[in-house]
């Protein structure tokens, strides 16, 4: 009985698809290779694989048609590989369905780390993993009024009634730090991206900002990076959580991959 993990590999570029091929057959998976749109979409019905890579600019047809059509009858992984770095194509990527985006050149343990990463998030996230425009991501001011409380370590948080606690203590939170603290327990052990966190807290419709709600952190937010935002709502948060990066209690840096649980 075959119980290696399936991954498709939709790639154009045959070094790049030979790249992948390579690292992923390591890392233990069963890689299938497709190198046009058409041709990988065939794959993922046939070998419904439990991740996907994905080149954006294919010969036959565009990823972000790819990724729509494959989340019409899949659930699977989707990691984006592309060449593309500006953070328009990253937030167009998630909206269409991919729960993971990766710039080339491609780095082998990042590479690793990600579909690792993915593989360990739940389906069944309160976060939906297919946005869409009749479904907005779980962040204020639309959080559901069902939606779950979480408890680590003593850090509890009630999305319901928008409280979050520390030891029994009230924590003073900004609007974008709750909503930041309630996504990285939601998903647990899985890696959050600084992508998708950027996506999720819908921090590129904010950038031009010079803050949040009163946070603070060297004015970060003024340079329209909502990369760096996601940066300095991480350091305030950890401050207000009596926090250390360098031995993290709760939130802690995976280095090239995004923020997790300590």
């Amino acid at each position: 009985m075959n119980d290696r993990r399936v991954v498709v590999v939709i790639e154009r570029d045959e070094e790049v698809r030979l790249l992948l091929r390579a690292t992923l057959g390591e890392a233990g998976f069963e890689v299938h290779c497709a190198a046009t749109g058409e041709s990988g979409l065939a794959l993922v019905r046939a070998k419904q694989p439990d991740t996907v890579t994905l080149d954006l600019v294919l010969p036959d047809m565009g990823g972000y048609e790819v990724l729509r059509r494959i989340r019409e009858f899949s659930h699977t992984y989707i990691l984006v590989v592309t060449a593309r770095r500006d953070l328009r194509a990253t937030l167009k990527a998630f909206n269409a369905g991919a729960d993971d985006y990766m710039v080339k050149p491609i780095r082998p343990r990042e590479l690793r780390v990600r579909v690792d990463g993915m593989l360990r998030r739940p389906r069944e996230l309160t976060i939906p993993p297919i946005l869409t425009p009749r479904e907005p991501p779980l962040v204020s001011p639309r959080l559901r009024a069902s939606a779950k409380a979480y408890e680590h370590k003593g850090l509890a948080i009630n999305a319901a009634t928008r409280a979050a606690t520390l030891g029994g203590e009230a924590l003073q939170l900004t609007r974008t730090e709750f909503d930041l603290l309630y996504i990285l327990l939601q998903r647990g052990s899985g890696v959050v991206t600084k992508a998708e966190l950027v996506a999720l807290l819908g921090l590129v419709k904010r950038e031009a900002s010079a803050g949040d709600g009163g946070a603070s952190g060297g004015g970060a937010a003024g340079t329209r990076d909502p990369g760096r935002i996601v940066e300095t709502h991480i350091g305030n948060l950890r401050r207000k959580l009596g926090d250390d990066a360098r031995q993290p209690r709760w939130l802690r840096t995976v280095r090239g991959a995004g923020y997790t649980l300590a």
